[in-house]
């Protein structure tokens, strides 16, 4: 048998026994979707990233398992150390190793993906992104792409703030979003490749635990903090922000850094320089097509105007320097 005939059995499978007991719907980029959790710790682990809604459309029915809900040992490689990726017939499976090892596989055809946890637990930047390597699965043959950035959005248009760990798209994104912007994501939001059009694909947020003194509108008194390979983050929900988790058309890209300004400043950057900072951990989070991933991204940087920016040492000075920057386009 085929591993893509295997996978697609094992799925059919899992979605042949009884509805989870814990359900929701939610919108993730452009699609809609069911998802179902096999307990209530995998909900309370999961659900929070989520945008609840009730899309009008399901393109995807997600189910959340264990190893205690369904055997999917025959869908782990032999080389269970190394990782695997299977684009084939339709199927499209990760099996992700680590320390705490997880397995996604969607049915392309029949909208049915199954994120598969052998231990019972994820790593937390899995729980704040969950399952996002089958959006983008399901996005491969759209204009759209998932793509490593934050975004927010003022009256002037969106922001796309784009960058490597610890440049300061979190810092800025939150600072936007307690401002009154609308926040589409501080880690990776969908973009359509053609048209800039920007929208949320969570509504979560990983921050460090020095910036929980500015931004405790956020936190609240119950934020579990995550301290995996020593970096210990607040992971946050900021569903309470309801109608202003949104999306929006992408008016500039922001490249944040910092130089040491003491207020926010921008400098001009090329389309090659937005590139550079959107693919390397778009590419290495989303396995599988690198061409056409790294080609949307290219439309992408080119879709607007790119900046570098200093984000400064007072983090609620960004939102205005961003509105100034932005309505001077």
């Amino acid at each position: 048998m085929r591993a893509s005939d295997l996978i697609r059995q094992e799925i059919a499978a899992v979605f042949a026994k009884a509805s989870e007991p814990i359900e929701a719907r939610a919108r993730c980029g452009p699609f809609g979707l069911r998802l179902g959790f096999a307990s209530q710790a995998l909900a309370g682990m999961f659900l929070p990233a989520y945008i609840q809604s009730t899309p009008q459309a399901i393109d995807l029915d997600l189910r959340f398992i264990t190893a205690a809900d369904h055997d999917l040992s025959a869908l782990v490689p032999e080389a269970a150390e190394k990782p695997r990726l299977l684009i084939e017939d339709g199927i499209y499976s990760v099996w992700q190793p680590a320390v705490i090892p997880v397995l996604y596989a969607v049915d392309l055809t029949a909208k049915r993906g199954i994120a598969w946890l052998p231990k019972g637990d994820a790593p937390p930047w899995i729980r704040s992104r969950p399952a996002i390597s089958l959006i983008q699965a399901m996005m491969h043959e759209t204009p759209w792409c998932a793509v490593h950035a934050a975004a927010v959005g003022g009256t002037s248009g969106f922001a796309l703030l784009a960058g490597e760990g610890h440049s300061g798209k979190t810092t800025a994104a939150l600072a936007c979003a307690k401002a009154g912007w609308l926040y589409a994501g501080d880690d990776f939001v969908a973009v359509d490749s053609e048209t800039g059009r920007i929208e949320p694909l969570f509504c979560s947020a990983r921050l460090r635990p020095a910036l929980v003194d500015t931004f405790q509108d956020f936190i609240g008194d119950t934020t579990p903090v995550s301290d995996f390979n020593g970096e210990p983050r607040h992971e946050l929900s900021l569903a309470d922000l309801g109608n202003r988790i949104g999306g929006g058309k992408l008016r500039a890209t922001f490249i944040p850094r910092r130089r040491g300004a003491a207020t926010p400043e921008f400098t001009p950057a090329r389309q090659s320089d937005a590139f550079r900072a959107l693919l390397p951990t778009t590419a290495y989070e989303l396995p599988g097509w690198p061409n056409e991933i790294a080609a949307k991204v290219a439309r992408i940087a080119g879709l607007a105007p790119v900046f570098f920016a200093d984000t400064g040492t007072t983090p609620m000075e960004i939102p205005s320097a961003f509105a100034r920057q932005l309505e001077r386009l």
